[in-house]
């Protein structure tokens, strides 16, 4: 589970956590998209964190780190930006067809990896963050 997906499980915004445990929006924004580690974090960071998603620091430090490299996420095709898209509000409903969302992302990306319209680098990334 990573920062992002504990944020959802717990219905609650980056906003919100900034908010309730006094960590500034830009470094919780950070973390939960991948730009930022969470392991660099100061002690208070994560002190303040844990004690409003009610977890220890350790299980908050045992998060998987969010994936992040935009260059990766640029110059793909249309369909499979669309599909991305669905993925990712799929699981911000929490909808029922979330599954068929991610054959449709794995389909898509081995598409646009076989006709060669992305890298072998470029799949794994986006394998490794929407599937």
């Amino acid at each position: 589970m990573t920062f992002g997906d504990l944020l959802l499980k717990n219905n609650t915004t980056v906003y919100k956590l900034s908010k309730e445990s006094g960590v500034p929006k830009t470094t919780v924004f950070d973390i939960a998209s991948g730009k930022s580690n969470i392991m660099d974090c100061s002690g208070r960071n994560l002190l303040r964190l844990s004690k409003v998603l009610n977890m220890t620091i350790e299980d908050l430090l045992d998060l998987d780190q969010e994936l992040y490299n935009p260059i990766y996420e640029k110059n793909i095709p249309e369909f499979l930006k669309n599909t991305i898209e669905n993925i990712k509000k799929a699981k911000k409903k929490r909808s029922s067809l979330l599954d068929c969302y991610l054959d449709e992302a794995n389909s898509s990306i081995n598409v646009c990896e076989v006709e060669n319209m992305i890298s072998k680098e470029q799949a794994s990334y986006l394998r490794k963050k929407y599937l």
